[in-house]
């Protein structure tokens, strides 16, 4: 019975331990973030003016092909 519950606590570490360094969402080396954040200006999105508004494309479906005789 030793044995066996040996056997579990040391699996039971081992799964622990995998699951604990397969966690870690970080990868490559470490680093300390930069004391004070540069805050980047928003730039305003909007349309170019040199271009006119489009119109929406419609296109026709293709005519049915004629139906099949009877030979």
């Amino acid at each position: 019975m030793t044995r066996q519950r040996h056997r579990y606590s040391a699996t039971g570490l081992g799964a622990v331990l995998l699951l604990a360094l397969a966690g870690c969402g970080q990868k490559g080396p470490l680093y300390l973030p930069d004391k004070r954040p540069v805050a980047v200006p928003a730039t305003p999105v909007t349309a170019p003016a040199s271009q006119p508004a489009q119109e929406p494309v419609t296109r026709k479906a293709p005519p049915a092909p004629a139906p099949a005789t009877a030979r």
